[in-house]
């Protein structure tokens, strides 16, 4: 007969860092994701918002307003690690762009890169609108 008291303890051994990785790799991408629909949700507000404005400056303003909004605690995103670009497209002058980058660095995932493979730590994410007004 063999002695069986230590193979669960074996198992664990064997089987435990593949499932610690795992789920880091699941806390990790749960992050990203969730910033990722963020951002591309403030930009789509943003752009939706500049569709009052009747002037350029005033669709900037307006786009950036809606942008510190969204970005006030208790966001995922800190509106200091978020850019914000905003223009006219350059094929049609009646389409409006906001577009957010964001370092995706700060949400500590980055120490994660050498364990499991992570996407590009920099969000960029754009939205469109057809302007309104006369």
């Amino acid at each position: 007969m063999r002695c069986n008291a230590g193979a669960s303890a074996v198992e664990f051994a064997l089987v435990s860092p593949i499932l610690i990785v795992m789920l880091f790799g699941i806390i990790a991408y749960g992050l990203y994701f969730a910033a990722a629909h963020s951002l591309q949700q403030i930009a789509a507000e943003a752009a939706r918002a500049s569709v009052a404005g009747l002037s350029d400056a005033e669709r900037r303003e307006l786009a950036r307003r809606s942008v510190s909004l969204a970005l006030a605690p208790p966001s995922l995103l800190r509106a200091e690690h978020v850019t914000l670009q905003f223009g006219t497209d350059a094929a049609d002058p009646y389409v409006y762009i906001v577009s957010l980058s964001f370092d995706a660095r700060v949400l500590g995932i980055a120490p994660l890169a050498e364990i499991i493979p992570v996407p590009n730590l920099v969000l960029t994410k754009s939205a469109r609108v057809r302007r309104g007004g006369l």
